[in-house]
């Protein structure tokens, strides 16, 4: 059960047999169970487990409720989950608003705190870091980018890295020390957008890293860079992306690539125009699915499906049609395998919608 959504702990524990079919509902109850048995191995009193979890405004119901299982049984023990959302995407209606309602009848001390935006305070600490120079001496720079930024503290690291890319933030080696013109930094027209500003820093990449990089945002926050080069169809990708890592905008490692920042992420993707991105996607999912072996494309099913689902609109062939309805129907079943209903439910549909009543009939019933 645990290999199956965690294949590196096979490494430790050996190939495992397949496991036993059982109906949905035992299939998730047997999940659950499993899946908290094997936390609670973590988690000692002399060495408690913290999990943290990011941008929880994206959680799928699944996974959710795997949470709430684990939290609110009696056997979860010496164990800290925290998670981080923006609660400005995060409405009442929101699910993850009833399941944190239901982790605390479920009896589970739940704290919330609320992440204002830096104080100027906080923002000086960090310049006169980065500088090297007293706090004192930094302030009134801090105060300038304070009050373009909001506190923000992503824009204000790359406010500070624009200036100094812009020439408006000098060392003077001579003094081995920092310089600046607050009237020069007043009078420039910086982006309002922390993706705008991002954007400039990725337009002053070569062109190649850019093409790259927008292909590499379709394929989410983390990409495989074996997939990234088959897509992209050079052999110098690393050396591509070695740009991008030295502008701190991605860190690859053991032939996989992150976006630092999920704003990042959305910069690059939004290089490409709007009437062009369903194209992008559809040619991902095709050459995915022509040129992965067998065992990558079961390893990357539920991307190859995502992608072809974002450029479905432009599917016109019916064979490829059923080609796409099939991938997204083993994706519905290998969904459903891992508990995760919601999503199965979702992949089986966008699969049935793409076929035609006779192929449905032909291939399916």
């Amino acid at each position: 059960m645990i290999v199956d959504v965690l294949p590196q702990v096979e490494l430790i524990i050996g190939k495992q047999a397949p496991v036993p079919p059982l109906p949905p509902t035992e299939a998730r109850n047997r999940f659950q169970m499993v899946f908290q048995q094997f936390v609670a191995v973590f988690g000692r009193e002399d060495h408690p487990l913290a999990l943290f979890l990011d941008d929880l405004q994206w959680i799928d119901v699944a996974s959710l409720k795997l949470i709430e299982h684990l939290l609110t049984n009696p056997d979860t023990c010496y164990l800290l989950l925290i998670g981080a959302y923006r609660d400005n995407e995060v409405n009442p209606a929101h699910p993850l608003q009833a399941g944190i309602e239901a982790i605390r009848q479920g009896g589970v001390p739940v704290t919330h705190l609320a992440l204002a935006p830096l104080a100027v305070a906080d923002l000086n600490r960090l310049t006169a870091d980065a500088l090297h120079m007293q706090a004192e001496s930094c302030t009134p720079l801090t105060r300038q980018i304070y009050e373009r930024t909001g506190g923000n503290p992503f824009f204000f690291t790359q406010f500070l890295s624009s200036l100094w890319e812009e020439g408006l933030l000098l060392h003077d080696a001579q003094h081995r020390g920092w310089q600046w013109d607050l009237g020069r930094i007043a009078a420039k027209d910086f982006a309002d957008n922390v993706v705008d500003l991002v954007i400039g820093k990725l337009r002053r990449l070569p062109a190649g890293t850019q093409y790259i990089l927008q292909r590499a945002a379709c394929l989410g926050g983390k990409f495989d860079v074996r997939r990234l080069t088959l897509i992209c169809g050079q052999a110098d990708v690393e050396n591509l992306l070695a740009a991008a890592m030295h502008e701190g905008l991605i860190v690859c490692s053991g032939g996989t690539g992150k976006f630092l920042h999920d704003r990042i992420q959305q910069a690059a993707y939004s290089l490409i125009p709007q009437e062009e991105r369903s194209q992008v996607h559809l040619y991902i999912g095709r050459v995915l699915a022509a040129k992965l072996t067998p065992d990558e494309l079961a390893e990357a099913l539920f991307d190859v499906a995502n992608q072809f689902n974002r450029g479905a609109e432009l599917l016109l062939e019916r064979e490829e049609k059923a080609q796409v309805a099939q991938i997204n129907l083993h994706a519905g079943v290998k969904a459903k395998g891992t508990a995760a209903y919601v999503s199965a439910c979702w992949y089986l549909g966008a699969g049935m919608a793409l076929l035609e009543e006779r192929d449905w009939e032909e291939r399916y019933v």
